[in-house]
């Protein structure tokens, strides 16, 4: 009988499978909230066990699960589940009234810290019902392992649709034969064999790399790996997580973006930082020195790939050390841009590589030093993609809301995730109570840091015209 090639985790890949311990869960949380007036009945969880198999096809790692050849768990192998229960992966909460935001974001806390049955597929999906207005919602947990941000955002494009647009349906393929154990590890050899031989020019690029870094005019701008002094943000903490959601208009950071000549982006930022210099300030921190913030960069923003993980991380100042906003945004996006710049200049297939070797010594890595180091990589971690521009449809089905909840990984255990959805930037935050004690809070002071932002720009007389074209991509 003839077996098909087994398709082995990639190194990203397997780095977000290895980092997830007891206390540090590995998965996202993709919440759609949905309006069902148009339909006239509620979803149920019978109906979604009978119409999700015949689109299941188009995503492979929704039927995939985790196999490890004999001796070798580092990196696992992809392998068809035929025995798929979609059973398995559903279950359904009414939460109580009001049914508000706040109400959500609870459950969305609670969901974090359920780590997902390796020995499935690793995703799962609640419905949620009870939302005030009649609404509802679905919170999927999908393990790091199988997709990073832009892929569940491909996700998400693929699965919905334009008001009145119908997605194609997809079935699962017939059944597969199942790879023998013994084929898996005939595979992983001869990957062994070619990482050693590959091993000088792996080590030769990172120090070429290295060096072009330094050498650069925009070093300046970029933080030192393992320079970043501790603050309240990187708090010894433990299993429990915390989330928050909160939506800012899009046009309003377009307008600061374009009246200051930088991206959406950057400009986004420099508001998260004087959020977090309001936030350090109450808390007594020191602000004489910038905080740091880390995201990833995408390999290609083009792609329409919905599984995988294609992005290197890049540091950036957030310059919660100067007290005037449009400075602090000046400053900052200077900052992001100049990371993002050398990032795209290295490339990415030496990040592929590098966590292709370094298997489980990263993770072992942040678990001796997470709570110990005195410097570490990050004060806070972030992510911002461009979405849809309107909302999406499932058949007659509106979301009208779409959130992300991230991973909170020591040391760094405040992460917000922000995507544009509908022409709001949907922000979703996820931490540790001991980093955040009051997730939502903060997220309040983005807001207050965008008005203040707003009239520092009023006063100085600079122009906050409409969003135009000549405003640069947010991305």
């Amino acid at each position: 009988m003839n077996h098909p090639d087994p398709e082995r985790f990639s190194g990203a890949d397997a780095l977000m499978l290895n980092l997830e311990t007891p206390t540090t869960p590995m998965h996202t949380l993709k919440v759609a909230v949905l309006d069902t007036a148009r339909r006239g009945r509620p979803v149920t969880v019978a109906e979604l066990a009978e119409v999700l198999p015949r689109y299941l096809g188009a995503f492979p790692r929704a039927t995939q699960r985790v196999v490890c050849a004999p001796g070798r768990t580092v990196r696992p192998f992809w392998v068809r589940e035929n025995a798929f229960d979609i059973t398995a992966h559903l279950d359904e909460i009414t939460l109580p009234a009001p049914g508000g935001r706040a109400d959500l974001d609870e459950l969305c806390a609670e969901l974090a810290v359920r780590q997902l049955d390796r020995s499935r597929p690793l995703w799962a999906l609640t419905l949620v019902h009870g939302l005030e207005g009649g609404r509802q919602a679905v919170v999927i947990r999908v393990h790091h392992a199988v997709a990073d941000g832009l892929a569940a955002l491909n996700t998400l494009m693929a699965a919905t649709g334009t008001a009145g647009e119908s997605v194609r349906p997809a079935p699962v393929d017939p059944i597969v034969p199942t790879t023998p154990s013994a084929a898996l590890t005939r595979s992983a050899r001869r990957e062994s064999r070619r990482l050693i031989a590959g091993l000088p020019a792996v080590v030769a690029a990172f120090w070429r790399a290295a060096r072009h870094s330094a050498a650069t005019d925009s070093a300046r701008h970029i933080p030192l790996p393992l320079t970043v002094r501790r603050t309240s943000f990187n708090t010894p903490s433990g299993a429990r997580r915390v989330c928050a959601s909160a939506q800012i208009p899009l046009a309003d950071v377009q307008r600061i973006a374009v009246a200051l000549d930088t991206t959406v982006n950057g400009a986004l930022h420099g508001i998260i930082a004087g959020a977090m210099r309001a936030e350090l300030a109450e808390r007594g921190d020191d602000l004489r020195h910038p905080s740091v913030t880390v995201f990833g960069v995408c390999r290609d923003l083009t792609s329409t790939r919905t599984e995988g993980n294609q992005v290197a991380t890049a540091a950036a100042f957030m310059r919660t050390d100067i007290a005037d906003p449009i400075e602090r945004i000046r400053a900052t996006a200077d900052s992001c841009a100049a990371t993002v710049e050398r990032r795209k200049r290295i490339g990415f297939d030496l990040t592929e590589s590098v966590a292709t070797y370094s298997g489980r010594v990263g993770p072992m890595f942040r678990g001796l030093a997470a709570h110990r180091a005195p410097r570490v990589m990050n004060t806070i971690t972030t992510a911002n993609l461009p979405g849809p521009r309107e909302t999406r449809w499932i058949g007659d089905i509106e979301l009208v809301d779409w959130v992300s909840f991230a991973l909170a990984i020591a040391p760094a255990d405040v992460n917000l995730t922000t995507y544009s959805y509908a022409g709001v930037l949907s922000m979703g935050l996820i931490s540790t109570p001991e980093s955040m004690p009051d997730a939502a809070r903060f997220l309040r002071r983005i807001s207050e840091s965008l008005r203040e932002t707003r009239d520092a720009l009023a006063a100085s007389a600079m122009p906050l015209d409409d969003p135009v074209s000549s405003a640069r991509d947010q991305r």
